[in-house]
């Protein structure tokens, strides 16, 4: 009988540490909550786009004739005034023209004296009826028609002037030579279009930014916004300007519509040249020194097998009581002058902004906060679950600008409070099921 006891006892001290070894590893393998609490920083809301440098003023200039350029005065880089001298085509065959047109004029002015002299004298005889009507007024068509020819020939001796000046190819603006696209003894043609000879720039102190910007992000740009921007050619230096101009026309490419927006950047070092790659950063929203949260927590909803691993009792209407008793908390905290639950008291004049007014509807949200939706966060108003003795609760705060990493809360909110932001498992079977079923650690599905 001894003999058996000694391997009962035996065998329930191996059941005990059977036990014990199973409830040690469960507790060991279960996961943590992965919290963090509210912070102080700077949040910015931006529009991120690409574009290109160019001077303000950009003008190319062209000849309006045709012919060899004989002379070129200016090169790159070169800095030019106002009627100032860049090139010169060969005149030869204008200069010609020229003269042809002045002797065409001689001829037409002799016509017209002709004319002149025989519509006098047809005159003078018909007041003594030594010829007919008729011949008197044939003579006067004949004296307008030589007028008119005088004239013709006139306005073709100005033609043939214009062009042997324009044969001298003056800068029309002061600037710096950005580009030259001739050389001497080229021969351009201006048949159709005005051929390009040189772009000169206005000013290199000043330039702007052609952004695309996609029509998603278009309605929060407006003039005046501040606006940072990096160019390749300096790694690590941040430029600055502002929006000066949002361009109504779109553009389409590949199915994606887009805007053009104008900004200036001020260039005192001419270290911004023109065409160089830009990476804008539009800053629509700003706020320093802000309470916030990180993004995360209000995109968590833990999950039906993450509450469980934590040894808590599950319901299938437990996320959905959570939202209505996180509702009915931010409701009573306005409606009783309390801070929200996790809060600390509010100024007097933000109590008075945000107090309930008499007759709201049941169920309706309190005054300052907005309907959450799909995913928590909806119009000023996200859903965020806290730590409450090791248990989570739900709880709702009213949101402003978001960066993507943080967004600000402009809810009362105790800085000590754990909010919860994602689950850390250390089994990593656990993980791995967690993320094949709903695509991330302990994120459940939206409600």
């Amino acid at each position: 009988m001894k003999k058996y006891l000694k391997y009962i006892i035996i065998a329930l001290v191996v059941i005990a540490a059977v036990i014990v070894y199973a409830q040690v590893r469960k507790n060991s393998n279960r996961p943590e909550w992965k919290a963090d609490n509210p912070s102080r920083g700077t949040i910015r809301d931006v529009v991120t786009a690409t574009g290109s440098l160019n001077p303000t003023i950009l003008v190319e200039v062209g000849t309006e004739v045709s012919g060899t350029i004989l002379t070129l005065y200016k090169d790159f880089n070169d800095h030019v005034r106002k009627g100032e001298v860049l090139a010169k085509l060969d005149t030869e065959i204008l200069a010609a023209n020229v003269a042809s047109a002045q002797t065409e004029v001689r001829k037409a002015l002799n016509s017209r004296d002709e004319a002149q002299m025989e519509y006098t004298n047809s005159k003078s005889l018909a007041g003594r009826d030594m010829i007919s009507e008729y011949e008197m007024q044939k003579d006067k068509y004949s004296l307008e028609q030589a007028e008119l020819n005088l004239s013709t020939a006139q306005l073709k001796l100005q033609t043939a002037q214009k062009n042997l000046r324009n044969a001298t190819i003056t800068s029309p603006i002061d600037g710096v030579i950005v580009s030259r696209e001739v050389s001497e003894g080229q021969t351009v043609a201006a048949s159709m279009n005005s051929p390009t000879l040189f772009t000169i720039a206005n000013n290199l102190d000043q330039m702007e930014i052609t952004a695309s910007v996609d029509e998603a992000d278009i309605g929060k740009i407006s003039v005046g916004l501040p606006v940072e921007f990096t160019v390749d050619s300096y790694a690590g230096q941040m430029f600055s300007g502002s929006v000066q101009q949002i361009r109504l026309k779109s553009v389409t490419e590949q199915n994606v519509v887009s805007y053009s927006v104008i900004i200036d950047a001020a260039n005192p070092d001419h270290k911004l040249l023109p065409g160089m790659t830009t990476n804008v950063t539009i800053i629509t929203q700003s706020r320093e020194n802000a309470l916030r949260i990180p993004e995360t927590a209000t995109r968590f909803t833990p999950s039906k097998e993450v509450w469980e691993l934590f040894g808590l009792k599950w319901e299938d209407d437990l996320i959905s009581k959570a939202r209505k008793a996180a509702l009915d908390k931010a409701m009573a905290a306005v409606s009783t002058d309390k801070p929200a639950p996790g809060g600390t008291p509010e100024p007097d004049s933000a109590r008075a902004a945000s107090k309930r007014p008499s007759g709201r509807p049941s169920g309706a949200m309190p005054t300052g906060f907005s309907r959450p939706g799909g995913n928590g966060r909806s119009g000023g108003s996200a859903l965020i679950w806290v730590l409450r003795d090791k248990t989570p609760e739900l709880i709702m705060v009213r949101t402003g600008v978001s960066d993507g990493a943080f967004v600000e809360v402009l809810s009362p909110l105790d800085p000590d409070t754990k909010i919860i932001t994602g689950v850390t498992y250390k089994d990593p079977a656990q993980a791995s099921r967690a993320s094949a079923l709903h695509g991330g650690p302990g994120m459940g599905p939206r409600f």
